[in-house]
């Protein structure tokens, strides 16, 4: 089961969450209205980043509760980073499609540069547990 899980967590965040990341960037940036309601992309996008999320930490929790959970490995620097990196990213795929968006005075360009840094924050999470 671990190696499922592991495996769906694996491709999602390196092969498939980064394309849908610049897919939805250019798509909110290219259909940008002033006060026009969220689309449906805008509204499921965020949920898509928590699923690759909760799948992280459910597998991080079985490696703690494995056995190798008394070396502690996965408590330590840098493996402890790619939770947190995932944590962080969770909340800025929340905030880059939410009204509350720090970059919102960007207009058109908010989706696009709110999403580019979480896609940084992605590449560079998977990156991160490539060097581990």
């Amino acid at each position: 089961m671990e190696a499922l899980i592991f495996r769906i967590h694996s491709v999602f965040g390196e092969m498939i969450l980064p394309v849908l990341i610049v897919a939805a960037a250019l798509y909110l940036t290219f259909t940008y209205k002033v006060d026009a309601p969220q689309t449906l992309i805008a509204r499921l996008f965020p949920y898509l980043v928590d699923l690759q999320i909760g799948l992280g930490l459910l597998l991080w929790v079985m490696k703690l509760l494995g056995p190798l959970s008394v070396l502690g490995y996965y408590q330590g620097f840098p493996f402890i980073m790619h939770p947190v990196l995932g944590l962080l990213a969770m909340g800025l795929g929340h905030l880059a499609m939410d009204a509350r968006n720090p970059v919102r005075s960007f207009r058109r360009w908010a989706p696009l540069a709110s999403l580019g840094v979480l896609l940084l924050l992605v590449v560079g999470n998977a990156i991160l547990v490539r060097l581990v």
